[in-house]
């Protein structure tokens, strides 16, 4: 599976992961204390729900934001906030920049996606300066900890399976850890982010979830309208709901960062 296989269409993936990868960003921007006013790069920017929160928070001189997928930097495009971003397709895997460029290489729930993470990271490291930082969060699919669970978990219990990330178990801190390693960096740090995800009701639950924009949206998308039925009614049965008809879980993110080797 590659992640321009998925999320092609920029507004139903602000209402499945936007919101939540804005949440948990937030907490991340704060907690890596890069200074502001860097040279940045943004490895799978997507949308641009991080991007706009990495300008807010860390005001970067510079900001390179980089994707596959064409539809998601088109939808990145339109965000007015994000004018002076430079957007252009590419791989996280090879990336088209020259050694040490930028002063901060940044993936936002990117590296599950990636078929080689390490390779991934390794570019990231290369294309920062000595004493540059590599940073990342993604949602910890290792231990279900993605806004997807609840779903991905009652297909399951269906018969149904959905299609995994390609690298859905480096997203552990311990398995994160391993990488930064491999390449070599150094002052690594790990941590938790928990994320509340809420929902005003039911209804926007199914709606937001069921979009066929992720692999769980177009696993329901292929499925029969009487399977369809019998998943909404399980998830009915089992989604946590408060008094007050709202919807509201836990999601958890695992963040790293660590620093290039100085000569």
């Amino acid at each position: 599976m590659n992640k321009t296989d998925f999320f092609t269409d920029g507004a139903a993936y602000e209402r499945l992961m936007g919101r939540w990868s804005r949440l948990a960003g937030q907490v991340f921007l704060d907690w890596i204390a890069v200074p502001q006013g860097l040279r940045w790069i943004e490895i799978g920017c997507g949308t641009g729900a991080f991007t706009e929160e990495l300008i807010k928070h860390r005001l970067p001189i510079e900001l390179v934001a980089l994707d596959p997928s064409p539809d998601q930097i088109a939808f990145a495009r339109t965000r007015s906030s994000l004018a002076a971003v430079k957007f252009q397709t590419g791989d996280a895997q090879v990336l088209p920049f020259d050694d040490a460029v930028f002063d901060v290489a940044v993936m936002a729930l990117v590296i599950h996606f990636l078929r080689d993470p390490l390779r991934g990271v390794v570019e990231a490291a290369r294309v920062v300066g000595p004493g540059g930082w590599v940073v990342s969060y993604v949602w910890d699919y290792a231990m279900g900890g993605s806004p997807t669970a609840p779903v991905v978990a009652a297909l399951k219990s269906l018969g149904f399976g959905t299609v995994s990330p390609p690298s859905a178990k480096a997203t552990s801190s311990s398995a994160l850890r391993d990488l930064w390693l491999s390449a070599k960096l150094d002052d690594i740090e790990t941590r938790v982010i928990p994320v509340a995800v809420t929902f005003a009701d039911f209804e926007e639950f199914w709606h937001s979830m069921t979009g066929p924009v992720g692999p769980v949206g177009k696993t329901i998308a292929e499925m029969s309208p009487d399977d369809v039925d019998r998943l909404r009614a399980l998830l009915r049965t089992r989604t946590p709901t408060r008094p007050d008809g709202r919807v509201a879980y836990p999601a958890n993110a695992t963040a790293i960062k660590g620093r290039k080797r100085l000569p």
